[in-house]
C-alpha cells in the first residue's frame, strides 16, 4: 500500500478493495470499554469460527486471502469480549480488549511519530474541502 495513501494528507479511498473478493463480511472492531472504533476489516466463516473458539481477534486479510490474527507479529493482540451481527447479517461487531489484560496499546500497523501503535481511524475528513487531518500524528 502507498506510504501517501496511509500517511497523506489527500483523501485517496480504495473503492476496488474487494474486486474479485467473495464470502466474507466487514467487522467493525471497538474497544470494548471506550466504544471508540478501531478497525473495519472483513472475516470469512473459517475465521470467525476461530476467533469465536480462540475469544482472539482472528480476522480474513482480503490482500492476503489467508487468516489474520491482529498482533500475531506484533505483539499487540486483542482478546475478543463479544460479538454481535446486524439486522441483516451480513456484517458484524466486534468489541475487543488489548490482550493480554492490562496491556494498552494501539490496533493499525502504521506508527504515530512517536513509534507507538495508533488506531486505524487517526484521520479526520473535512466535510467541505475533503482534506484530512492527522489526529495522532
Amino acid at each position: 500500500m502507498p506510504a501517501d495513501r496511509e500517511e497523506g494528507l489527500a483523501l485517496a479511498l480504495d473503492f476496488t478493495k474487494l474486486d474479485g473478493v467473495s464470502g466474507v463480511v466487514p467487522v467493525a472492531v471497538q474497544d470494548a470499554d471506550t466504544r471508540e472504533v478501531i478497525l473495519v476489516a472483513y472475516t470469512n466463516e473459517a475465521a470467525m469460527r476461530e476467533a469465536f473458539a480462540s475469544r482472539r481477534l482472528v480476522l480474513y486479510s482480503t490482500s492476503r486471502r489467508a487468516f489474520w490474527e491482529k498482533g500475531a507479529t506484533s505483539g499487540c493482540r486483542f482478546e475478543l469480549a463479544a460479538a454481535y451481527v446486524n439486522c441483516e447479517q451480513n456484517s458484524l461487531l466486534y468489541l475487543v480488549r488489548p490482550w493480554p489484560a492490562g496491556a494498552r496499546h494501539g490496533i493499525c500497523h502504521t506508527r504515530n511519530a512517536r513509534g507507538e501503535p495508533r488506531n486505524c481511524f487517526y484521520r479526520r475528513i473535512d466535510l467541505d474541502t475533503l482534506a484530512l487531518r492527522n489526529e495522532d500524528p
